[in-house]
């Protein structure tokens, strides 16, 4: 799949900021050793014209090849003196000679007249942030989910479903330890993790945090809600928007994170949609997060068996616990 025009635009004018930023160092450089050592500005008026020397011995000398190694050795005595000058003046740098992000391609791109790596995440990076939504959020943190408002008592409703003798408090600090590790050692071949349980106790916000962690790892993540990705699915299908490839990215992205499942207009066409990017990246073997507040058989009502058995029998299960934490931060304000 090819990529459209202004995603490769947007990429191409990373790579030209990137060398922008290259040059504009190296400019600050050379003016700052022009005040404080401009020797160091002769090393390297001396070091650019090596070349021109050695094409002036080849064509010129008797014995071209021991005035190659001449020049080799005094370009190499250059360097030093250059390296030592800049760092008794408390410069990192060893040169004037720019220093790209990519050594590899020099930020252009290409390298072996190939597409290099560099170019190709940015491209994939650009392609998945036209569908997530990952953008529009505020940042969160796992160090922002707080524990306190989960109840540490062993009362018969208000233990962990599944988890007798395990208090909601217990069961939530053992998936917090769960999904920051999960964010921290993520990678393409991860496992799919299913968080269910009831409103309002941190799936989004975790869910979120493993995303926003992954992106920041520089892995391509489409994330959004179950409202929001489908919806736009079936708007390009329908040919409502612009865009025409937002299925395409959440099959082919390196994480999808569908949020509240079971939130969206239910329809035929979301249901279709569902199962194929469902079924698309468990063939593929790429990792998916779903939250949902649905149980196993309210899904298998909602979305059949076909969709149900991949979701709980590929995706690591998350049980989530405790009350609704956004009404008793309401009651909290309430009685302030």
């Amino acid at each position: 799949m090819g990529y459209s025009r202004d995603v490769y635009e947007q990429a191409m004018q990373t790579l030209e900021r990137r060398r922008n930023k290259s040059a504009a160092a190296v400019a600050a450089l050379a003016e700052r050793m022009a005040a404080a050592a401009p020797e160091a500005l002769e090393l390297r008026d001396r070091l650019s014209r090596t070349g021109l020397w050695i094409a002036r011995a080849l064509m010129e000398s008797g014995d071209p090849a021991s005035a190659v190694e001449r020049l080799r050795e005094e370009n190499l005595e250059l360097q030093k003196q250059l390296a030592r000058l800049l760092a008794a003046h408390g410069e990192k740098t060893t040169g004037f000679e720019p220093e790209p992000y990519c050594p590899l391609c020099g930020d252009t791109g290409y390298h072996d007249r190939k597409m290099c790596d560099c170019l190709s995440a940015l491209l994939r990076e650009y392609a998945c942030s036209r569908v997530s939504r990952i953008g529009e959020v505020g940042q969160v943190s796992f160090d922002d989910f707080s524990l306190e408002y989960y109840s540490a008592g062993l009362k018969k409703d208000n233990t962990a479903p599944g988890k007798d003798g395990i208090s909601p408090r217990e069961q939530m600090r053992n998936i917090l330890a769960y999904c920051k590790g999960y964010a921290e050692e993520f990678a393409v071949d991860s496992v799919s993790l299913l968080l269910r349980g009831p409103t309002g106790v941190g799936k989004t916000h975790l869910s979120l945090a493993i995303a926003q962690s992954a992106a920041g790892g520089g892995f391509s993540v489409v994330y959004g809600s179950a409202q929001q990705l489908l919806r736009q699915a079936e708007r390009e299908y329908f040919g409502r928007a612009e865009d025409t490839d937002s299925e395409e990215w959440m099959c082919r992205c390196d994480l999808l994170v569908i949020d509240d499942l079971g939130a969206e207009f239910a329809s035929a066409f979301a249901t279709s949609a569902l199962y194929n990017l469902i079924n698309t990246r468990m063939m593929s073997r790429l990792p998916t997060i779903i939250s949902t507040n649905l149980s196993q058989k309210q899904m298998i009502e909602r979305y059949g068996e076909q969709i149900t058995s991949r979701i709980t029998g590929f995706y690591e299960p998350l049980l989530f616990a405790g009350r609704d934490i956004r009404q008793i931060k309401a009651k909290e304000q309430f009685e302030a």
